[in-house]
């Protein structure tokens, strides 16, 4: 890996980092725990303009330094953060290498979903209730509105062709 690719992750992943910190003081919309999830925008760019394996890194560091920064490092808030983020991220990758007929903007949808999803799995077995799952319609509904909005800047900022650029003129 030469390190102008190196220097471009790590721009990505300060930028996520930088963004999960900041939305973090932005007050919920109604209902409790429901963010706008604006540091996926660069983990899309990442899947999209550079793989897999970088995506998963980006992700994994945002989750992780994100959460010692704002010191909630193995909390409930922590794990509910890191299984939402990494089943989404899964599903985001097997519709991205399997399922051609999701665009960037479907792909962000469905990984907003199953981000809730994760979230709630993580809740029911923390709280000890199936109770919990009744909560998944209202911020499902959530997740697909902030699903569009991370998709369109996705799609606008991967189809601008920044990133693309740098690979083509460092080679990577």
């Amino acid at each position: 890996m030469n390190v102008h690719k190196i220097t471009l992750i790590a721009i990505l992943t300060a930028a996520a980092i930088v963004l999960a910190i900041v939305e973090s003081f932005i007050p919920s919309i109604g209902i409790p725990g429901v963010r706008l999830g604006l540091a996926n925008i660069l983990i899309l760019i990442t899947l999209y303009e550079l793989g897999i394996l970088e995506a998963i890194f980006v992700n994994l560091c945002r989750v992780i330094l994100a959460s010692f920064i704002r010191g909630t490092f193995l909390s409930m808030g922590f794990l509910m953060s890191f299984t939402g983020a990494f089943l989404s991220l899964g599903v985001m990758i097997l519709f991205y290498l399997f399922i051609k007929q999701f665009s960037v903007l479907g792909v962000s949808v469905i990984g907003s979903i199953f981000h809730v999803i994760g979230q709630i799995i993580v809740a029911i077995f923390y709280l000890g209730t199936p109770y919990v799952i009744f909560y998944l319609p209202f911020i499902a509904i959530f997740a697909i509105i902030t699903g569009v909005i991370v998709g369109i800047v996705s799609r606008i900022i991967i189809k601008s062709g920044v990133i693309k650029k740098q690979r083509e003129k460092y080679n990577f």
